[in-house]
């Protein structure tokens, strides 16, 4: 069992390594707030929006499953109905 002292200097260090990462990423924002947008294909952002995307999509139906059914059911109406 780790004594009050290891415990103690094992959460001086996590709040040491967690500040730094959060410095660092204010630094990154920072300069990606003054960075010239690229135009290339896939850039990060659109990579990040299609990411987010798709995990809400995989929580939608955990999330609203009454929504999830209506969907469904609309859909599968209007590809009924198609000719």
């Amino acid at each position: 069992m780790a004594t009050k002292a290891e415990l103690e200097a094992e959460l001086k260090q996590l709040r040491e390594e967690l500040a730094a990462r959060d410095a660092a990423t204010e630094v990154k924002e920072t300069s990606e707030v003054d960075a010239e947008p690229e135009m290339d294909d896939e850039s990060p952002s659109l990579e990040a929006d299609i990411g987010e995307i798709l995990a809400e999509l995989e929580e939608f139906p955990h999330k609203q499953p009454l929504m999830f059914a209506l969907g469904a059911f609309a859909v599968g109406y209007l590809i009924g109905r198609m000719k």
